[in-house]
């Protein structure tokens, strides 16, 4: 047995090394779990709940043109594009979007400028041309899945004579002869074509345009979908995509969630046709192309220039059994 001293003594020395030990603990640098990039716009404490951006009970236009929807027709040609690009819209206005086809529209969608001064320019631009449909959000790379959601509400409830939507970007050619002739062979109902990407991978890199973190998607691969460079759907098609997506998450990655995500949930099918591309053709266009990509505004107009090699050649279109299958 101790005595009284040597207990106080083995007391004393174990506050000591209890005492060493916690301010050991207190200094060690602890390894934490970084938390993986966020998404700007979207980061993990921001709702992705689509009805809240998109306020489907509420018109939300800031511009609808009056006369684009007038008459009957048969395909309107919605294009995405930033409140500041005023020469990729003058471009399409010159070229491809002047093709006279009675059964084709054209219009172009934008979001809002934090620029005050291309605010006014884009309402002067409207006055003059009656092509402009302005929504209520922050026009940006990461709003785009917005920005697609916006198009659907517009076209099933402002629009109501085209049984076809057509979604393009302001750096395409689109061969309008063609498409045209295309969809006047295909079905009215269940149509969703375009450049088909099946079982692509989340990319993980947060350095990558296309990253994603897993607090947006979890799944090993996305869901077949079309490249948001240029696609098409029919009319029933559209209002299930927009039912589906004001139940489901928002992603920023427009495509994946419109034409994979949401086409998923709501039972349709997205389908390969070999005329649309997300590749870059140059300067030239061909008979049975649909679209050609990354073109800057004068190369909109040298592609217009040599519009009769996209006419000469016209076959009657077929979605073959062979492109539909095909990804890329």
């Amino acid at each position: 047995m101790f005595t009284a001293g040597g207990r106080r003594f083995v007391w004393n020395l174990f506050i000591i090394v209890l005492i060493f030990c916690i301010l050991i603990i207190i200094n060690t640098p602890q390894r934490m779990t970084p938390l993986p990039k966020q998404v700007e716009g979207w980061e993990s404490n921001i709702t992705r709940e689509t009805k809240i951006y998109v306020i489907p009970e509420n018109d939300t236009n800031i511009i609808s043109s009056k006369t684009v929807c007038k008459g009957s027709f048969n395909l309107i040609i919605i294009v995405f594009s930033a409140p500041e690009n005023f020469a990729q819209r003058y471009a399409i206005r010159e070229t491809w979007g002047s093709y006279n086809i009675t059964t084709v529209r054209v219009a172009f969608l934008l979001g809002c400028s934090k620029n005050s001064s291309s605010q006014l320019l884009v309402e002067e631009e409207n006055a003059e041309f009656q092509d402009v449909i302005q929504e209520d959000f922050i026009d940006s790379y990461n709003n785009l899945t917005v920005k697609s959601v916006m198009m659907l509400k517009w076209f099933l409830s402002k629009c109501p004579s085209p049984t076809f939507l057509m979604k393009t970007d302001d750096d395409m050619f689109i061969n309008i002869e063609y498409l045209s002739a295309l969809i006047s062979k295909i079905n009215s109902r269940s149509v969703l074509i375009g450049s088909l990407i099946c079982k692509a991978k989340p990319i993980l890199d947060a350095a990558n345009k296309w990253y994603i973190p897993k607090y947006m998607y979890q799944k090993p691969f996305y869901p077949n979908y079309l490249s948001g460079t240029a696609y098409v759907m029919s009319r029933d098609v559209a209002s299930k995509l927009y039912t589906a997506a004001l139940s489901t998450a928002l992603i920023h990655l427009e495509d994946v969630y419109i034409t994979g995500i949401c086409a998923a949930k709501a039972g349709i099918r997205p389908r390969n046709h070999a005329g649309f591309s997300y590749e870059h053709f140059g300067i030239g266009c061909e008979a049975e192309m649909v679209t050609n990509h990354r073109l800057k505004p004068q190369e909109l107009r040298q592609v217009w220039n040599q519009r009769n090699n996209c006419t000469t050649k016209i076959k009657p279109p077929t979605i073959k059994p062979k492109s539909i299958n095909q990804c890329h």
